[in-house]
């Protein structure tokens, strides 16, 4: 194995290593919202994205139109989301995060830059900046590689879509 190989190799171990206690540690707050994986999922799609159609959230999680109905309605009766007329068209619904569902994402964010900020405040100062560098260093790949779906697609829906969906390099949400 050569020493980029090797690299990634470590990287990868010990990013796993690194989720797996966030997820432990921060499993009892962040579990303790009482919703399915598929309506966090439906939750942070559409705080990421907006109002999206029923069609256009269904397709993104990847989802039948029946499946994501029950989802939405029980998002709807706990006063998360709501269902609003489109502007453009009469047959179509948005779905959009009501106050108390944008107030629901930003304390689960929270939750888990609270963990974060704990581990990141135990490390030395210089391994810190490393740290710093390297992320910094993968956000700009990550806009690189943002920008390029963007000049092959129609439109940055197409992009953000594909990228939601896993395409191009790009994450896949699952279920």
């Amino acid at each position: 194995m050569d020493d980029r190989a090797e690299l990634i190799a470590r990287i990868e171990s010990a990013e796993s290593d690194f989720r797996r206690y966030v997820i432990r540690q921060g499993a009892t707050d962040f579990f303790s919202v009482d919703l399915t994986m598929q309506q966090l999922r439906a939750l942070f799609v559409l705080g990421a994205s907006g109002a999206l159609s029923a069609h256009e959230l269904a397709e993104t999680l990847g989802i039948g139109p029946t499946t994501l109905t029950g989802i939405v309605d029980r998002l709807q009766a706990r006063g998360l989301v709501h269902r609003l007329p489109d502007g453009q068209d009469r047959r179509v619904r948005r779905i959009v995060l009501t106050e108390a569902g944008r107030d629901l994402l930003r304390n689960l964010h929270e939750i888990k830059r609270e963990h974060q900020r704990r581990l990141l405040g135990r490390l030395d100062l210089d391994v810190l900046a490393g740290l710093a560098r390297a992320v910094e260093a993968m956000a700009r790949i990550c806009a690189e590689e943002a920008d390029s779906l963007l000049e092959g697609s129609d439109s940055a829906k197409d992009a953000e879509s594909s990228v939601l969906k896993g395409g191009s390099g790009g994450i896949r949400l699952k279920p």
